[in-house]
């Protein structure tokens, strides 16, 4: 599960309701979600805002928009602070800020002292709705993305899973390159892109995360002052492709200046309001999650074939990808892309054990819990979660994986492994 799911209790959002998880949960009249947990474990506050916006919401022309965006708010100034004077002001104050994209969201996270959460606040909300690029800016920005891009195009896995999921999802809006291509970034207008900031970064399509030792009520006054001015947008709609069909295995040789392989077998698995979330969750732990798993026993240890081998299922708003991955030696693509759905072939055959289910069920769990642990990632997580699935999703998650019965694992099995139609992506020496 690479990028885990959780799920839930339904709470109805008040005014401000309190969650059985301990949660604040308020929307401001101007429609921010605004979500706030005391923990007083460490004197740190944490922020983490996640605007409904990804690659998903581009059109081929704005390729690589939302990254830029992101790029520009934290790092290029806001109407009343340049990009330098920004960074100084967050050094000054000891805090941790950064930003993420996906296809699905844009998250921003800052990580201070708890007696500095005004100025947090303050600077959360100019970053998000105030950022003001210049062109000269905004062009070092392209030059900074150009070149995270040539460090990603290097990067022999991350080119193959990349290229994997173009032919995957097609026009489907995760068939988009989150960083997109440098001829895209480099002719995209400034006014074009402060045009795309304004469409969507408005309060209503927020949720603002925060988390630390503070007083949730005083927190709150906190969060009306600074962003309750904000006014509301119009939160547009995604625009929604199905993913292709297929009738056979499609493959891709990507060549590479390397010294070992890189196999990639990939599906489509259901979207994030699935029941199938929860058994797939069980499915893909049993089959590539460590050395115990199938594909590890099979493929490792009995047959020597790969070097790693993986199986994983890309949660999402939409359909996520269900992957199988190895890195092995180049003589070794086809038996081992052979083992690989022969295990399959006989998971869907024979399906699981109970042992099996229960051991499962217990390293699922732990991980959930350890991704918590600090007050920065629980933050991040339920603001991310919260964007396209609901934040009661991580409430529940440890309850919806535990009442998973066996049928329902070896249904999903059945139902997702799929040897017949895959996308087949090999990175190989030059």
């Amino acid at each position: 599960m690479r990028r885990s799911l959780f799920a839930a209790m339904v709470i109805l959002l008040l005014a401000g309701t309190a969650s059985a998880s301990g949660w604040q949960v308020t929307r401001l009249d101007n429609g921010l979600k605004v979500m706030i947990l005391e923990n007083h474990q460490v004197p740190q506050v944490n922020l983490s805002t996640t605007v409904q916006v990804g690659a998903k919401n581009e059109t081929d022309y704005f390729d690589g928009a939302t990254h830029l965006l992101e790029h520009l708010i934290l790092f290029r100034g806001t109407e009343t602070m340049t990009g330098d004077e920004v960074s100084q002001a967050m050094r000054k104050h000891g805090a941790y800020f950064n930003g993420f994209t996906s296809s699905d969201w844009t998250n921003f996270v800052i990580s201070l002292p708890k007696e500095y959460i005004d100025y947090a606040l303050q600077i959360h909300r100019d970053m998000l709705f105030y950022s003001n690029f210049p062109a000269a800016e905004m062009d070092k920005e392209r030059q900074a993305i150009a070149e995270e891009i040539n460090i990603s195009e290097d990067e022999p896995f991350n080119k193959g899973y990349r290229e994997s999921v173009k032919i995957l999802y097609g026009s489907h809006p995760y068939g988009k390159n989150v960083l997109g291509t440098k001829e895209k970034i480099a002719l995209i207008p400034r006014d074009s892109v402060y045009a795309y900031y304004k469409r969507y970064y408005a309060p209503n399509n927020m949720t603002l995360v925060i988390v630390g030792d503070i007083d949730a009520a005083a927190t709150l006054e906190l969060v009306k002052k600074y962003f309750g001015e904000v006014s509301p947008g119009t939160a547009p709609q995604d625009n929604y492709v199905p993913p292709p069909t297929r009738e056979k295995v499609v493959g891709l040789e990507i060549k590479k200046d390397i010294g070992q392989a890189y196999l990639l077998m990939s599906t489509v698995g259901p979207k994030a309001d699935s029941p199938d979330q929860f058994p797939l969750d069980i499915v893909a732990s049993l089959i590539g999650d460590g050395q115990s798993s199938r594909l590890w026993k099979k493929l490792k240890t009995e047959l020597g074939l790969v070097y790693s081998v993986g199986f994983s299922f890309s949660t999402a708003k939409y359909e996520g990808d269900i992957t199988a991955n190895a890195t092995l030696d180049p003589a070794n693509l086809t038996r081992a892309e052979q083992a690989i759905n022969d295990v399959l072939n006989e998971i869907k055959q024979n399906g699981f054990t109970e042992d099996e289910l229960r051991k499962a069920k217990n390293t699922i769990k732990t991980t959930h819990y350890m991704s918590m642990e600090r007050g920065s990632d629980l933050a991040n997580r339920y603001a991310r979660y919260d964007s396209f699935i609901g934040y009661q999703f991580l409430d529940s998650y440890p309850a919806n994986i535990e009442k998973v019965t066996l049928a329902e694992v070896n249904a999903a099995a059945r139902k997702y492994l799929n040897t017949d139609t895959y996308v087949k992506t090999t990175v190989v020496p030059k």
